[in-house]
């Protein structure tokens, strides 16, 4: 599907009042070193050179610090979900209105992270002494840092900014060089919120084309002996309504037409899985439904 959406031209100054840029950086410790003495003797034993490989081996069992990893890996994919990507570096904007429930789920995340975090420092000597049986004889009790080190290896920032507008610009230069870096920086925020609004359509189309693709392809069984075909999980509706409960933080350019896609995606999610599997009636509707959603854009797009 085409996806060349001619979004309404923003100047900087406007987008600014109506988004603001956001960034979240998680520091987990790896829990790993390199043992210098069996990647010697590694390379030695392959007649390898003696930088031909390293040897990193996990200090503490990796379940140690599997459930922090598995928190930080949810809390970013969620981010990124409340977010749309901005410029190239890694920021993301979302629409100002909806800042303050995101902050509030930011709080509640990093106090989450602080707990495992505390959870892993409480049982960090019990995890040295795992360790040792773990690792046999590359176990280096000098290898280990005390929990105060470790601490300092994990944090969890956030950071807001506002979004760049041309007349943040100053500078001693000739009027012809400020009005072109000024242009330059207008054009750099225009593309920057066409690829936001774009990745918020293509996120729509994706969750709209597979509720169709599964409404229309699902059969149940009718006799004994038969399979249904085209099963889907709950899993299918959840991700449609958790797409409702963002669409105001991504909503960044105060589109009305976003905010009526985003009602007539929650009247799609009306119905839960299992009434889905159970009545044909519903999947069709919810499958007309879909299907006019995807016409809409479509001829939007062009």
């Amino acid at each position: 599907m085409n996806m060349n959406i001619p979004t309404t031209a923003l100047a900087s100054n406007a987008l600014a009042s109506r988004a603001m840029v956001v960034s979240l950086s998680i520091a987990q410790w790896s829990g790993r070193r390199l043992d210098r003495d069996v990647t010697n003797e590694v390379n030695r034993s392959k007649s390898a050179a003696s930088d031909a490989g390293r040897y990193n081996k996990a200090i503490v069992k990796p379940d140690a610090l599997k459930p922090i990893a598995k928190l930080v890996g949810e809390i970013r994919n969620e981010f990124n979900g409340r977010t749309l990507p901005w410029m190239d570096d890694g920021k993301r904007i979302m629409a100002a209105q909806a800042f303050m429930a995101h902050a509030k789920w930011l709080a509640d995340q990093r106090n989450k992270f602080e707990k495992e975090v505390e959870r892993f420092l409480r049982d960090y000597p019990q995890h040295v002494q795992d360790a040792q049986r773990h690792l046999g004889t590359m176990f280096r009790q000098e290898d280990y840092p005390d929990a105060d080190e470790i601490t300092m290896k994990f944090s969890f920032i956030t950071k807001v900014m506002p979004v760049p507008t041309a007349g943040d610009f100053r500078a001693n230069l000739a009027a012809e060089q400020v009005h072109s870096i000024r242009q330059d920086i207008e054009r750099d925020v225009q593309e920057a919120a066409r690829a936001a609004v774009r990745n918020v359509y293509e996120r729509i189309v994706g969750a709209v084309e597979h509720m169709h693709e599964r409404m229309v392809n699902y059969k149940p069984a009718t006799r004994p002996g038969e399979t249904t075909a085209g099963v889907f999980r709950d899993s299918l509706v959840e991700n449609i309504r958790d797409l409702v409960k963002v669409m105001p933080s991504l909503n960044i350019t105060g589109d009305p037409e976003l905010d009526a896609l985003a009602d007539r995606l929650a009247r799609l999610s009306r119905h839960d899985a299992e009434t889905l599997r159970n009545s044909d009636s519903a999947r069709e509707n919810i499958a007309d439904e879909a299907q006019r959603i995807l016409d809409d854009i479509s001829a939007f797009m062009k």
